[in-house]
């Protein structure tokens, strides 16, 4: 239902912004108003960041494209043969240095318009520049209808998948710390594995908001998106070494002495994630700090008293990579929640 109502969103602006140079160039009466509403079609993305992407392509690639054609006209011999070589090597042109940004494509297709329709016009210069206008005149269009109505931002995006990602690390992690305590077993890894995956989309809708957006919506930017990208990212890490240390070992197991405190631990850092994630992190950083010391004070005195001598070799290396990683988790996110606490 979600990917519907976006759907007709998408269609619902796509259609304003045509309607909306459509009217423009009319009032304007305008020769070509047809480009104007051709390039409001191609401009317009469902998300803010693609279409201000797209935006910024077919205008570099227009002024590009523009000078092509118009140097072409005054210059070349308008003959079939003079002007057929000169489109195959200006489209050319263009179509190779695609390979380099992606604004070359829209170059060669503003080349093929002015040269086709400009061929017999007799200010050439002055009929380049109002087929500028008029795919400016599209471009504008698609930018304000795509910021100002009913906007879908890469933002929003990260930001809605960051809280289910860090609900699903919270979840993973108490599960994982259960497995250790009911004498290590193993335990499936592709839940993690997915998660893995799933956080590295975080960079690229990150940099997507952060070139595209940040400057239309600087205040949706004061959220510290990228130290809440990086935490995300380093909770995945740590929860795929404590699978990894889980299964390093197959037997038997032992009773964990410090259970409680493990199983407060996983609890407390997966709260205190969610809450980074949700900003309501406020009441998290004493909580967390208090269970850490709780955790240390109890495993020196555990090591005070023997009690890890029991553990072989491997048992103590699973044991230990899975506690340390256990930490690694709390403490990054207990840095993350000091971090966040630092003003802009």
């Amino acid at each position: 239902m979600d990917n519907l109502s976006t759907n007709l969103i998408h269609g619902f602006k796509t259609a304003l912004a045509a309607v909306l140079a459509y009217y423009i160039t009319t009032i304007s009466a305008l020769d070509f108003g047809y480009w104007a509403v051709i390039s409001a079609v191609i401009v317009m993305q469902v998300y803010v960041a693609d279409s201000v992407e797209m935006c910024f392509y077919r205008f570099s690639g227009t002024i590009i494209g523009a000078a092509l054609g118009v140097s072409v006209l005054l210059v070349m011999p308008k003959t079939s043969i003079f002007i057929g070589g000169a489109l195959f090597v200006t489209v050319g042109i263009c179509s190779f240095f695609t390979r380099y940004h992606t604004r070359y494509r829209m170059a060669g297709i503003t080349v093929v318009i002015v040269v086709m329709t400009g061929l017999y016009t007799q200010d050439v210069l002055m009929f380049g520049l109002y087929r500028v206008l008029e795919i400016c005149i599209g471009i504008l269009c698609a930018f304000l209808v795509s910021v100002l109505v009913l906007p879908k931002r890469k933002v929003d995006m990260l930001s809605a998948a960051l809280q289910k990602q860090a609900k699903a690390c919270a979840k993973r992690c108490s599960i994982l710390v259960d497995a250790f305590i009911a004498r290590q077993q193993n335990i499936d890894e592709a839940p993690v594995d997915e998660l893995v995956k799933d956080v590295w989309g975080n960079h690229e809708l990150l940099q997507k908001a952060n070139r595209n957006e940040a400057l239309i919506y600087s205040k949706k930017f004061n959220e510290k998106f990228p130290l809440k990208v990086s935490v995300v990212n380093r909770s995945v890490e740590h929860l795929r070494n404590m699978v990894r240390a889980l299964n390093a070992v197959d037997d038997n197991g032992y009773e964990i002495i410090m259970s409680r405190e493990l199983t407060k631990l996983a609890e407390t850092s997966g709260r205190a994630l969610v809450m980074l994630i949700n900003n309501e992190y406020l009441t998290a950083k004493d909580e967390l700090e208090q269970t850490l010391s709780e955790m240390d004070t109890r495993l020196i005195s555990i090591r005070k008293e023997g009690l890890i001598r029991r553990f072989d070799t491997k048992k103590l290396i699973q044991v230990f990579s899975f506690y340390s990683s256990l930490l690694y988790f709390a403490d990054d996110i207990l840095f993350a929640i000091s971090e966040a606490q630092q003003p802009s």
